[in-house]
Parts: structure tokens; C-alpha cells; sequence
């Protein structure tokens, strides 16, 4: 297996989705133990995409830790290529951004007949149902209720356990060098989220 760190430029930019995919599925497939994804572009996916692109690197091997640098500020569903990642670094005068989810709150809305998590087609766009999905993934993460419609810099991802600075030891490694691989897709919730 090579252990040499391979890395991989992700096109936000990319607007054919099956050009995306194939080039991460490709990424990942290679048989080694780390890789650098290098994250480039607007910092913009389409919904779907974004989702597409989380579900493919979330089915990653066990075996591969990948490292995400953003070079580009990322908001809504291009963050979920950077949180898939073990570790992750951002360019320093970059940011995330969470949009407000106000107008998705459709929790009202969910459930019709038999199908408990239909949405009514005429009353949400798709966009919105898939910017909803996105709000419900970057949660596992991110405070998404706290953090929404702001701008977090890397001291603030920081402080969110999502980076560390350049020398500083990951706050998670330690976790993961304890346990078996199996776990180091595990989640990371912040630690206490604010009420």
C-alpha cells in the first residue's frame, strides 16, 4: 500500500456532477493510507451535488484518512466535502458560512398519508428540500441553530474542534490512534452547543 501523500484538487466549480464524482470515486479508490483534498473554486456546490459528493467520500475505505484544505471560502453544501475529512485546514483569511435556515423550517410540512417524510412537491423546491438535507448533515457537526447566518473564521473552527493550528497537536488523534479504524468515521458533535 503506498503511504506517500497523494493529493486531490476538488473543482467546486465542476458543473457536471458525473465528471465530480468519477474524479473523487477515482481519488479514493487508490490503494493508500492518506490523501490531501484540496478544495478549490467559489466555494458554491449546487445542492445535490454537495450531497452527492458527501455520500461518496463518506463510503470512502476505512483504511483512508484524508486531510481537506480549503483554498476558498465554503458556504452551505460545499462545507460537507471539508467535514468528511478526518482533519481539516483553511486557507487563514477564509470562512464558512451556514445559511439561514428560516424558510426551510418545515417541520410542519413533513409527512403525508403513509410517508411520514414526504414533502409536499408544490410547497418546497428542491433546492430547499436538499439545502434542508445539508442543514440536517453540517448539525452532526456544527451547531447549525447558533452559527447560521454567520461567517466563522478559522479561530472559530478552531474553537469548534474543526482545526488546529499549524504545530498544535489534533485534539482527536489521540482518539483515533486508541481505537480501531472502524470508528474514525465517527461523528464529531461540538461539546456543548449553547441553548
Amino acid at each position: 500500500m503506498n503511504d506517500s501523500l497523494q493529493s486531490m484538487h476538488l473543482n467546486l466549480a465542476e458543473k457536471n456532477p458525473s465528471r465530480l464524482l468519477t474524479a473523487i470515486e477515482t481519488a479514493i479508490s487508490q490503494p493508500r493510507r492518506n490523501m490531501s483534498l484540496q478544495l478549490l473554486g467559489p466555494g458554491l456546490m449546487a445542492p445535490d451535488t454537495a450531497l452527492m459528493a458527501y455520500h461518496v467520500l463518506k463510503g470512502r475505505p476505512e483504511t483512508l484518512s484524508i486531510h481537506a484544505h480549503s483554498h476558498t471560502c465554503l458556504i452551505d453544501g460545499a462545507i460537507l466535502p471539508w467535514l468528511m475529512s478526518d482533519t481539516r485546514s483553511i486557507r487563514p483569511d477564509a470562512w464558512i458560512q451556514v445559511s439561514d435556515g428560516e424558510d426551510l423550517d418545515r417541520e410542519g410540512n413533513t409527512g403525508y398519508g403513509d410517508y411520514s417524510t414526504a414533502v409536499i412537491a408544490a410547497q418546497e423546491s428542491p433546492a430547499s428540500t436538499d439545502l434542508r438535507t445539508i442543514h440536517r448533515l453540517l448539525d452532526e457537526y456544527l451547531p447549525v441553530s447558533e452559527i447560521a447566518g454567520l461567517r466563522l473564521f478559522e479561530p472559530d473552527l478552531r474553537e469548534l474542534g474543526l482545526i488546529t493550528s499549524p504545530g498544535e497537536p489534533d485534539p482527536f488523534a489521540e482518539y483515533f490512534a486508541a481505537k480501531p479504524a472502524a470508528t474514525k468515521k465517527t461523528k464529531r458533535k461540538t461539546q456543548e452547543r449553547k441553548p
